[in-house]
């Protein structure tokens, strides 16, 4: 049966949900040396072949480290769906003035051929169909050009995921896909496959090392699966403390580290709609 998709849209109509999450990676995130070395060659393949195009920017951060943040570069240009996200970058105080664009990932308002690279970090399961966004972003990336998917496993955060769906059957609430099933790194490379000649998956691997579990809850309540469990908020802050109950049977008043992973889909070679 086809993964029911989940609407982000709703979420972002404030920046605070995403704000949250990236927050947690980057303070908590610790990758190995295998995927630290991973994402610094990345980074340095994507600087070297400008202009770069930030698909889906949100609040400008990436979660991952690979490409440029949307302020870091004057070569970069960063587009999103979500106004919210773009007012929150232009607001932020910059060294540089970003060069941002409000646009759909699945059609995107420029030319064809015109970026050296282009970069979509855990943001493609956002998308209804995410080879659409495939095909836009091979259009606009030069024949040498290079585009970088990353996203995570379908098996990421097993910890947060077997207490929130022990906690929603508890309470008998809706337990509904995790948004990242839509493009994970298990299907990514199929899904990218059509618009490009190569498509290559480098896994990453890490843990979210929060320093306790009201940490984890912060997160969590960031989450769509967890705002779609139930429609009201006092259901929802039981949902949130029966989490807390579940994890804290596990990990007590220490740490409370998340096993996460994924995968960065280096592509290259565009295959353009029309192309023989």
């Amino acid at each position: 049966m086809p993964t029911p998709f989940v609407d982000p849209r709703p979420l972002y109509e404030t920046e605070s949900p995403l704000s949250t999450r990236v927050g947690a990676f980057g303070r908590y995130l610790a990758v190995d040396s295998a995927s630290q070395s991973l994402f610094e060659h990345v980074t340095s393949e994507i600087a070297g072949r400008s202009p770069v195009l930030d698909i889906g920017c949100g609040v400008g951060v990436p979660l991952l480290p690979v490409g440029p943040a949307v302020f870091d570069r004057p070569d970069v240009i960063a587009g999103d769906l979500s106004l919210r996200q773009l007012q929150s970058i232009r607001e932020a105080s910059l060294k540089h003035q970003p060069n941002l664009i409000q646009f759909d990932a699945t059609l995107l308002p420029l030319r064809s051929a015109s970026f050296g690279s282009a970069v979509a970090r855990h943001m493609l399961y956002h998308v209804p169909d995410p080879r659409q966004a495939a095909s836009e972003a091979a259009r606009v990336i030069r024949d040498d050009g290079l585009f970088v998917a990353t996203t995570n496993s379908s098996s990421s955060r097993p910890e947060l995921q077997d207490a929130h769906t022990e906690a929603v059957t508890d309470l008998g609430g809706r337990l509904v896909e995790r948004m990242s099933t839509n493009f994970d790194a298990e299907s990514g490379g199929q899904k990218l496959g059509g618009s490009f000649l190569e498509v290559r998956a480098e896994p990453w691997s890490g843990v979210l090392a929060f320093p306790t579990v009201d940490a984890v809850l912060d997160y969590y309540r960031s989450t769509a699966y967890f705002k779609m469990a139930f429609d009201t908020a006092a259901d929802r802050a039981r949902l949130a403390g029966r989490v807390a109950e579940i994890l804290r049977s596990q990990y007590g008043d220490g740490p409370a580290p998340l096993t996460v992973g994924g995968a960065a889909f280096i592509c290259e070679g565009p295959i353009r709609v029309g192309d023989p």
